[in-house]
């Protein structure tokens, strides 16, 4: 698997996604969660967000959305913690810390010959949100990743733009043993933002002493012509 990133999306400012591929000996989702003092000692809430979340949505055409950053912080401060066992909890923390949305979603099987090709929509996409059954299409010019073989059709993963939401396909389950941990970037900020993002879930993972590997996944060239 490479990560593949077509011209719009340098466009966007968005120059340094990275990809981690988490592998764990049991489920990923069997591990117990933070508790609410284990998890916040990791989030400042005083800390800013970079300004480049909102310029982003902006760009995208939706100056009103807020960042996942901003939101999940209002959703904690108004409802408190709420753990989802150690892996999610992971990338919660990092979303409060650092203010970019983070993907984790179902890995497909190593070596299958699948990238992940980041890219913005042609309106020829559909998605099936998390924890919903309708099919939406994904409107056109907004964000997209997802997995392809050929570098142009791509099967959602994630939507950012006028939703924000992940694909019911390819959510983490009961069996799932490795995943994909996808870090956008944030336009402004340099390689070592996303590179801490990656670096806070691993530290959160280390401190609730949940074991797995985080593979970086290779970036590769887009080809316009394949």
């Amino acid at each position: 698997m490479f990560v593949r990133t077509t011209p719009h999306i340098h466009a966007l400012g968005l120059h340094h996604p990275r990809v981690w591929r988490l592998t764990a000996g049991r489920p990923l989702l069997s591990a117990e969660g933070l508790t609410a003092t284990e998890a916040l000692s990791h989030h400042d809430p005083d800390r800013p967000f970079p300004d480049g979340y909102r310029k982003l949505l902006a760009e995208l055409g939706h100056p009103s959305v807020v960042p996942a950053g901003e939101r999940l912080r209002e959703l904690v401060t108004a409802r408190g913690w709420r753990s989802h066992g150690a892996v999610v909890d992971a990338v919660t923390v990092a979303t409060l810390r650092h203010g970019g949305g983070v993907g984790l979603h179902k890995a497909p099987p190593a070596g299958d010959g699948q990238d992940l090709l980041l890219t913005r929509a042609t309106g020829d996409e559909r998605i099936v949100p998390a924890f919903s059954s309708k099919s939406r299409p994904i409107p056109a010019g907004d964000l997209v990743y997802g997995l392809t073989r050929d570098g142009r059709a791509v099967d959602p993963l994630a939507w950012l733009g006028k939703r924000d939401c992940d694909a019911a396909a390819h959510q983490l389950a009961a069996d799932t043993h490795e995943a994909l941990l996808v870090v956008l970037g944030c336009p402004g900020e340099n390689a070592g933002h996303s590179e801490e993002i990656g670096a806070t879930v691993a530290e959160v993972l280390a401190s609730a002493q949940f074991d797995l590997i985080m593979t970086p996944v290779p970036h590769g060239a887009f080809d316009a012509d394949s």
